[in-house]
């Protein structure tokens, strides 16, 4: 039964270790209101003493009775929104609810202040306020900073293949890094959601070469970043990615140095799920002449375990392989594998102390790499990218993995091949899986894409980059487009191009190197990627790093996609 009980008194409420919350009646706009009862509804926001009577009554007879972390003024802006919600069951709100809330509100305000984080305690979800996020004004004055399109991240002039990661907890701090400018890896960041960029200290290690890989902890205070020079090494920030440290001189700690013969290609993961039992664990994954290894540490990069060698006899020989996490805390391993032609999973279900069988995701048509007219000397890669959903809605714990492939049997000539973007999706944790193309398919015989990059968003939207050379009827030149699916890989929108200039063919050996990054935060997303739309002309290559930054709705994509129950009967009018 609903209560708007009058209250003239105030009520502290204590959330485990969480500070007190007071309500003062008092604050609220409507006297017949109890605002201390709300509390019975879901986690306290100031905002609620905006309700009234009325508002009140657009609750259904059992909300109390839901375990909702949004709190109740939201669900009434939703309910206002949405006329057509459910006002029983057990099932009443679209799972993006949550995540829609902190994008467009920032978190829970209390007394000024912002908090991301609500805990449940007896049954009821309540503000943990020992953990301040920032200001209400910080925030306000933070917001519209997400990078809208593209802008230049290197100079001078001399950089290809990237990496980005935006920090999980403050969407303004991001950090990247590439190859170059100049010899060796270079480190970039940002303060401001990717508009500007700076950067970095150098790397400890002088002779870095190559593969930045990048990635926060959970909490957003610590950046890792991983780099090849005669071994695989590990760095970690702990000032927002602007300055790093090989942590060798910390006590108990040790850098990361797997030597061996043909070290390449790594890439760093780290499990960010809130509940999962690998919490913060970091994974790294690389090739030694193209045996798979893989290596992980649970004390954010300090000591690392005996390296792992995840791929059996010549056929499982591979390069360009990824890690994710699940919902669980499962470890998925990903990888094309050359001599077989097929993309390749191992699972861990022990925070990858042990893996299982190998299984078989997808076959290629490319082995390996192959040429087309905009990579007619680098060559197009079959590299993989791999992120998982780690929502609780219909698509929550499904794994993604993205490549490029050829459209037929490889060839030798460039004009021949035809290179396109392959999606897979497991919803079985990796056991099966099924295939989609994230762009059109009916200019396959006419237009490349390549150099894919695949990311997760809060909301479970599936984010795709590639390059795209749609644009030129020679096939050398490229745009960066991007395509998202709100069904979990199963179908695609219409590609949206990111660049604003068209970036000239390269002559050079390296040309746009083997891969781009993507990364998306609440309603935030990045692209970094090589560009050459600096080039004087003819062979005048002036490779560049850019960033291209797209503001995802944060939840309203996937919003109408239903319930969490999946019962189609309740979809809202606004539902395709």
């Amino acid at each position: 039964m609903r209560r708007f009980v009058i209250a003239t008194v105030c009520l502290v409420l204590t959330a485990g270790a969480a500070s007190a919350q007071t309500i003062v009646q008092s604050r609220g706009v409507d006297a017949r209101v109890d605002y201390a009862s709300l509390t019975d509804y879901g986690p306290w926001d100031d905002r609620n003493y905006g309700l009234n009577q009325d508002d009140l009554a657009l609750l259904g007879e059992n909300e109390m009775e839901l375990s909702i972390r949004a709190p109740l003024f939201y669900r009434i802006e939703i309910r206002k929104r949405f006329g057509n919600l459910p006002t029983d069951g057990p099932v009443q709100y679209p799972r993006s609810t949550l995540p829609r809330f902190l994008v467009e509100y920032g978190g829970f305000l209390i007394d000024g202040v912002l908090y991301r984080k609500a805990v449940l305690v007896d049954g009821r979800f309540h503000v943990d306020t020992s953990r301040p996020w920032m200001t209400e004004q910080e925030y306000e004055d933070s917001r519209g900073k997400a990078l809208t399109g593209d802008v230049r991240v290197t100079s001078p002039v001399g950089a290809a293949e990237s990496a980005v990661a935006i920090n999980p907890v403050n969407p303004a701090l991001v950090i990247s890094g590439s190859n170059g400018p100049g010899s060796g890896q270079e480190m970039q960041y940002s303060a401001d959601g990717g508009e500007t960029w700076s950067a970095a200290g150098a790397l400890p290690y002088g002779g870095t070469c190559c593969d930045p890989t990048v990635a926060w902890s959970s909490d957003g205070t610590k950046a890792y970043s991983a780099t090849l020079g005669n071994a695989v090494y590990v760095y970690r920030s702990g000032d927002a990615g602007q300055t790093w440290t090989d942590l060798v001189n910390e006590p108990g700690a040790d850098a990361r140095r797997e030597i061996g013969s043909g070290v390449d290609k790594e890439y760093l993961h780290v499990d960010t799920h809130a509940t999962s039992s690998c919490l913060d664990t970091v994974y790294l994954t690389w090739h030694e002449g193209n045996t798979m290894k893989f290596s992980r540490s649970t004390d954010r990069a300090h000591t690392w375990s005996a390296p792992l060698t995840l791929s059996s006899g010549s056929a499982e020989r591979g390069i360009g392989s990824d890690i994710t996490s699940d919902t669980s805390g499962r470890v998925h391993y990903l990888w094309p594998a050359f001599n077989s032609r097929k993309i390749l999973v191992r699972t861990s279900d022990d925070c990858g102390v042990t893996f299982n069988p190998t299984v078989e995701v997808a076959t290629t048509q490319a082995a390996f790499d192959f040429p087309i007219p905009s990579m007619d000397n680098r060559y197009a890669w079959v590299y993989l990218g791999a992120a998982a959903d780690l929502g609780s809605g219909p698509y929550g714990g499904s794994i993604y993995a993205a490549w490029t492939d050829t459209t037929g049997p490889e060839s030798g000539s460039a004009s021949a091949n035809h290179a396109r973007i392959q999606v897979a999706y497991s919803r079985d944790g990796g056991a099966t899986w099924n295939t989609s193309t994230p762009h059109e398919t009916d200019d396959m015989d006419t237009v490349d894409r390549w150099n894919q990059w695949l990311a997760v968003g809060p909301d479970g939207s599936v984010h795709v980059v590639f390059y795209d050379t749609r644009n030129d009827a020679t096939r050398r030149s490229v745009d960066l487009y991007w395509s998202v699916s709100t069904d979990g890989g199963a179908s695609w929108g219409t590609p949206t191009k990111l660049t604003s200039e068209i970036s000239p063919h390269m002559e050079d050996f390296f040309q746009f190197g083997d891969y781009n990054g993507l990364d998306v935060v609440m309603d935030e997303l990045i692209a970094v990627f090589t560009d050459n739309r600096h080039e004087t002309g003819g062979t005048s290559d002036s490779p560049d790093i850019y960033a291209a930054g797209q503001t995802v709705d944060g939840g309203s994509a996937v919003f109408a996609d239903g319930f969490e129950s999946g019962d189609t009967s309740r979809w809202t009018a606004a539902t395709p």
